[in-house]
């Protein structure tokens, strides 16, 4: 009698503290790109929410122009969101979102350059020279210039309808060191330099391509011999039965962002939950599950990635150095706006 007494009173103890540890969780709403990415940043980079006492609410940010509204609007709802390092500088300039507490976001996690003050680099994406191993063979191109060499390297090609990154690749393809890159591409020459060169290859892009998913098709249809497409399509592709290298050597290396909105109802919470997003575990665990490369690169140390999936993500050791980093500053300026308004009457 006397130890069922104390069992009671152990269970009428334990009924009382959950309401209080139930209150004591903090909802932050995390707004992604949903599919299966949004479900690799939930489960994967964000697998330590519960040690946190954090309960994630997940919604669809629309991309750039669903989180432009909602940043413009300030609307509620959002603590936490993710887009491109280009979009989350605008926002920045913008004064759109507030300061990254790296006073609990340890910013030794990742590299200087991605820990900016109003946003924080999470993962990575390159965007390469991608071509059908069974057209080329071991010969195939492995250059910028290759690609714009339709004499050595005849075939139908490949780029993003919306420019991106084609200004770059056709001013390294004309000779501009890969550092040297955006410095020209800030000038009127520069731009005119690059826009020069594409006219070249112009007859040659069987198909301006408006989504990965259709980048996607026409490599595996064998409709396009090479193109500029990303790292993680070119593996989907690749693990789909059709043989493509992807060329590393002065691919563009992206980076995407988490920033938080001015009006984010859980701020300290959130930042905790960005700091954990970049323990090397939780980002090793992410870039398996979705072939985007970590920030923080000793994800890359102790075997928590396999060598099989290394092989793919653009910031692992073997590939880091041989690519560019893409400048979000140029980007996000008016130079870089009036050049793809100029790109969209290009393609008319």
């Amino acid at each position: 009698m006397k130890v069922l007494k104390i069992l009671g009173a152990v269970a009428t103890a334990a009924l009382l503290q959950w309401p209080l540890a139930a209150a004591a969780q903090t909802t932050v709403a995390f707004a992604g790109f949903g599919g299966p990415l949004q479900e690799a940043m939930v489960n994967q980079m964000f697998a330590d929410a519960g040690k946190l006492n954090i309960r994630i609410k997940e919604d669809r940010n629309g991309f750039w122009s669903g989180v432009k509204a909602h940043l413009m609007a300030k609307a509620p709802g959002w603590d936490l969101t993710e887009i491109g390092f280009a979009r989350c500088e605008q926002a920045a300039q913008a004064n759109l979102i507030q300061d990254i507490d790296y006073g609990v976001v340890d910013k030794s996690k990742v590299p200087a350059a991605l820990a900016q003050p109003k946003y924080v680099g999470v993962y990575t994406f390159s965007y390469g020279l991608t071509y059908q191993t069974k057209k080329y063979g071991a010969n195939g191109p492995k250059s910028w210039a290759d690609f714009f060499d339709v004499q050595r390297f005849p075939g139908r090609r490949t780029l993003i309808g919306d420019g991106l990154y084609a200004l770059e690749i056709a001013l390294i393809a004309d000779g501009v060191p890969p550092a040297d890159v955006y410095k020209v591409l800030r000038t009127p020459a520069g731009v005119d330099r690059a826009f020069a060169k594409l006219e070249k290859i112009k007859p040659h892009v069987a198909v301006w391509y408006k989504s990965s998913g259709q980048a996607m098709q026409l490599m595996r249809d064998g409709e396009v011999d090479m193109g500029l497409i990303s790292n993680a399509r070119a593996m989907s592709v690749v693990k789909d039965g059709t043989p493509l290298t992807f060329v590393w050597d002065k691919a563009f290396i992206d980076t995407e962002c988490l920033m938080v909105p001015h009006n984010a109802q859980n701020p300290k919470a959130v930042m905790q939950l960005i700091n954990s997003a970049l323990e090397p575990k939780n980002q090793a665990a992410f870039a398996v599950a979705s072939i985007y490369g970590p920030t923080n690169l000793k994800a890359f140390e102790g075997g928590l990635i396999p060598a099989a999936a290394m092989e793919w993500l653009p910031s692992a050791p073997q590939n880091l150095p041989r690519q560019v980093w893409a400048d979000q500053r140029w980007y996000a300026s008016p130079e870089a706006e009036a050049a793809y308004q100029r790109f969209a009457k290009f393609l008319q």
